[in-house]
């Protein structure tokens, strides 16, 4: 940044980059899980980020060392090491058209249950107006 003013114009697109993937968290991921592990595995690809988010600190702090120019003032260091780590953006957008599209498919569905009984056993249903079986 040069003069303040271009942080007025930078803070929308980065904004943007940072907060419009939670937007698409809420709408894309419950769709790939089927119902019983709907908000569990949406849960899990949420929180995962942020498990990648805490290395990411370590990370970010290797490059600024690795980007030392030896000045203690110069601001270089951390520029390169933050344009390093928004590489990420660019790598989940490149990755996007690999996602399954669920654009008119239903939502997974659980298995359905099993035609027979695990057990061999079948209830026997009484019906209308019949007679109770004799007891032995």
């Amino acid at each position: 940044m040069q003069t303040p003013f271009d942080a007025y114009w930078m803070m929308p697109l980065m904004g943007a980059a940072q907060l419009g993937p939670f937007a698409g968290f809420a709408i894309y991921l419950p769709e790939l899980f089927p119902g019983s592990l709907r908000s569990t595995g949406t849960s899990f690809c949420y929180n995962f980020g942020r498990f990648a988010a805490a290395g990411g600190s370590f990370f970010s702090a290797y490059l600024t060392r690795l980007f030392s120019t030896g000045d203690p003032n110069s601001a270089l260091p951390l520029r390169y090491s933050a344009i390093t780590m928004c590489a990420i953006f660019l790598i989940g957008l490149f990755t996007l058209p690999f996602a399954p599209e669920t654009r008119g498919k239903p939502l997974p569905e659980d298995a359905p249950p099993p035609d027979e009984p695990e057990h061999g056993f079948e209830p026997v249903l009484a019906t209308a107006g019949a007679a109770p079986a004799p007891a032995d």
